[in-house]
């Protein structure tokens, strides 16, 4: 598995240099749509930093820069690492909250394969970071982790682990951190550390669909469902499909669900899975709009299970320098679905392709000449907003004919388009 991960990663730092140096976006191609008024948060990484850029739809102008961090889920918090302290900032002003210092230098564990930071609980009272014990040139040694609690009511807990573990999840209660447990080169296992008892559970996590308990594969997107009891992650597999894990936050079970495609051995676009769940959080959807595929899952039970899958058709794929390795596997989610659960969007090789859930038919394109980034939707879910490899941004409407209009974001290599919010409270 660490040979897989450090391969993907070269791979990937290297692609995104050649972004750096060569990509461009294109010019303004139309007006700002009326009514689009929101704030779009988009993190960057340039050679000596990265930062969340708040910019506004109709100025297009920066409104503040933040450092990267964790965002509490009702985006009152920002927690982000400096040097040997925790710092809890206000994202609407940059102002510090709190203060938390540090034993030893820790990070946010990283959530997606751009460096996009995690950490959280979903109800937000528990964040853990992690720090490690690394030879030159070999795995950890061993893990260190320190849970958080964002009320600061308690004082923080340090874990020491011999070995190399990995964030995965923290139970909303605090009580369980999940975690990924490297054994070998090519395979894993899902653990759980019990913090009532201070200790790492004996039980291994294993899949209930074959009660096998060594996993092998590249985590490169999750989403947790809305009560917090469940993460939903897609891993990817250099000679296998990829699938869905998915992983209960409230004891010691999992599902490990396939979904159709090939290996990235044989596809780099394999790395173009992204996930996004319904607004009663019922339904999970995947998709892959590089290699024209989407699936179906029942979130609704206490065992998820595949309903269907389906193949689109997309925008036409396009050789280039790194076909394949763009988009996804570095930055934001690239899937969106309506809050009415009928319209799935997705990115492809090239541009962005509506789907009706009903029929998995495409009903819509744009953005034939872009390589995106990521996805957003504005609150109310009328505009669709897109970045770039460049770092230009589209505004579309998601409904009609989907005109959209482009503007150019923040400076640095795009990493993520990670939230929309309405810039005047209703």
């Amino acid at each position: 598995m660490e040979g897989e991960v450090r391969i993907t990663r070269a791979l990937l730092t290297t692609a995104a240099s050649a972004f750096l140096v060569a990509s461009c976006g294109p010019s303004n191609t139309g007006p700002v749509p009326l009514g689009a008024d929101y704030k779009l948060y988009t993190a960057t990484s340039s050679q000596s930093s990265q930062q969340i850029s708040v910019i506004d739809t109709r100025s297009h102008r920066v409104d503040r820069s933040l450092p990267l961090g964790t965002p509490s889920p009702d985006w009152a918090h920002l927690y982000s690492v400096e040097g040997n302290a925790l710092v809890d900032l206000d994202p609407s002003t940059g102002a510090a909250l709190h203060t938390l210092q540090l034993s030893s230098a820790f990070q946010l564990p990283m959530a997606t394969m751009s460096g996009l930071p995690g950490g959280l609980s979903q109800d937000g009272r528990w964040l853990v970071l992690e720090a490690f014990d690394s030879p030159v040139n070999a795995p950890p040694t061993a893990t260190h982790f320190l849970l958080v609690d964002t009320s600061y009511a308690n004082a923080a807990k340090r874990i020491d682990l011999p070995g190399y573990f990995q964030f995965d999840a923290v139970s909303n209660d605090g009580q369980r951190i999940y975690m990924i447990q490297y054994l070998s080169s090519d395979s894993y296992h899902v653990r759980v550390f019990n913090v009532v008892t201070a200790q790492l559970d004996p039980t291994i996590i294993v899949d209930k669909t074959d009660g096998s308990a060594a996993m092998a594969g590249l985590r490169i997107a999750g989403v947790a469902s809305h009560d917090g009891h469940w993460l939903y992650s897609v891993y990817i597999r250099k000679n296998q499909g990829a699938f869905i894990h998915a992983l209960s936050l409230d004891g010691t079970i999992a599902f490990c669900l396939d979904l159709p495609g090939p290996g990235y051995a044989a596809s780099l676009a394999a790395f173009d899975w992204s996930v996004a769940l319904s607004a009663n959080g019922s339904r999970l959807y995947a998709a892959n709009g590089a290699l024209g595929l989407v699936a179906e899952l029942d979130a609704s039970n206490a065992g998820p299970s595949l309903l269907r899958t389906g193949h689109i058709d997309t925008l036409a794929q396009s050789a280039g320098l790194i076909q394949g390795v763009k988009a996804k596997e570095f930055g934001g989610n690239g899937a969106v679905l309506s809050p009415d659960g009928r319209t799935l969007v997705t990115i492809g090789t090239k541009g962005v392709t509506w789907i009706d859930i009903a029929s998995f038919r495409p009903t819509g394109r744009q953005l034939s000449d872009w390589t995106i980034w990521g996805l957003a939707l504005s609150p109310k879910g009328d505009q669709l907003y897109a970045v770039s490899d460049g770092g230009m941004i589209a505004e579309i409407s998601m409904t009609g004919a989907h005109a959209a209009s482009t503007f150019a974001g923040a400076a640095g290599q795009p990493m993520g388009l990670i939230r929309v919010e309405a810039a005047q409270a209703p």
